[in-house]
């Protein structure tokens, strides 16, 4: 584990460099401010801000630390696919302002009011994907963490030490599933192309303006089989709506989404794909959980330090037990 650094949003001054960063750059825009920068959050992961302006609503971010690859991201991806991506207006380093994406999705569910289904939205993401799979080298060479199969299977005994360090009966158990995983590595090996994953794609991180959907929050993003980008979104959609694991939805939601990816093969092929790619997305989680903690504070650790057991956990029983699509 690294040692830890404090957050920049935790040092005397941000607040002041901040603000004189944003004046600048909406002055260099030529768009004027109707007043000052209010700071909305700040989280382990992120701080974010927001200032009114004769355009509207800019939102201003950081990322933290080991998540500084975002931004620049974040700004690859919208030239790619600008239509389903945030609109972003400057990117620095960790800094990024972006234009207002809209309501949150999930906000939008709640009110009954009109919005995209997932049979649309989930579509989009898989042209994304495929989109932006000759980038990868890019995408890389910015710091976006390389969890393709191959490179999984060699850090996995490494991250099961680390998480389970103070459980060494679970430790023995995920040890013990090492060929399982180099199996699944290897079936992963399919001939789809490995691309970039949003691991957190669900209502929270999508948002809708003038009914036009866009995908937030690149910072989990990483380069993997395609389809470990789908765990959580289908977790997500199943919990909210109460459907069944494995049951008619969540499997019409998976053909959905693998409807664009025919280009490459066959449905039943893609099927069986998926549902080792879907397993193997547990395991990424676990590894941007761990990846994510190391250079954080030890109050930070202790308050979010059993997420990665609790993917490995979620892993294990995958690999045990099947797939079932959804489950909680």
């Amino acid at each position: 584990m690294h040692a830890s650094r404090p957050l920049p949003w935790d040092e005397p001054g941000w607040s002041d460099r901040i603000e004189g960063w944003v004046a600048a750059e909406l002055h260099w825009l030529g768009v004027a401010q109707r007043g000052g920068l209010q700071l909305v959050r700040t989280r382990p992961w992120a701080a974010v801000a927001r200032v009114s302006t004769t355009s509207g609503w800019i939102w201003f971010k950081e990322s933290a630390p080991s998540l500084v690859f975002e931004p620049a991201l974040t700004v690859a991806v919208s030239r790619a696919f600008a239509d389903f991506t945030t609109q972003v207006l400057v990117a620095t380093g960790p800094w990024m302002l972006t234009r207002d994406a809209g309501t949150q999705l999930r906000q939008l569910y709640r009110r009954r009011a009109a919005a995209p289904s997932w049979d649309a939205l989930l579509p989009r993401y898989a042209e994304l994907q495929i989109r932006v799979a000759t980038d990868l080298e890019h995408f890389l060479r910015l710091g976006v963490p390389d969890v393709r199969p191959s490179v999984a299977v060699r850090a996995y005994l490494g991250l099961v030490e680390r998480v389970l360090s103070a459980d060494p009966a679970g430790a023995d158990r995920l040890r013990a599933l090492e060929p399982a995983v180099a199996g699944l590595a290897d079936a992963l090996a399919d001939g789809l192309p490995s691309t970039l994953i949003h691991e957190e794609v669900h209502e929270a991180n999508i948002f809708v303006r003038r009914g036009h959907p866009r995908l937030l929050d690149w910072a989990e993003a990483s380069v993997s089989h395609p389809f470990a980008g789908t765990v959580n979104t289908l977790r997500d959609i199943a919990y909210r709506r109460r459907l069944k694991p494995n049951g008619r939805e969540m499997l019409r939601l998976r053909s959905v989404y693998l409807e664009p990816w025919t280009r490459f093969a066959p449905m039943p092929e893609l099927i069986a794909s998926f549902d080792r790619g879907y397993l193997f997305g547990a395991l990424c989680r676990a590894i941007s959980w761990d990846r994510f903690l190391a250079d954080q504070s030890p109050a930070v650790r202790a308050e979010y330090g059993r997420k990665a057991a609790v993917w490995l956990e979620i892993f294990r029983e995958g690999i045990e037990g099947g797939v079932r699509l959804g489950a909680s």
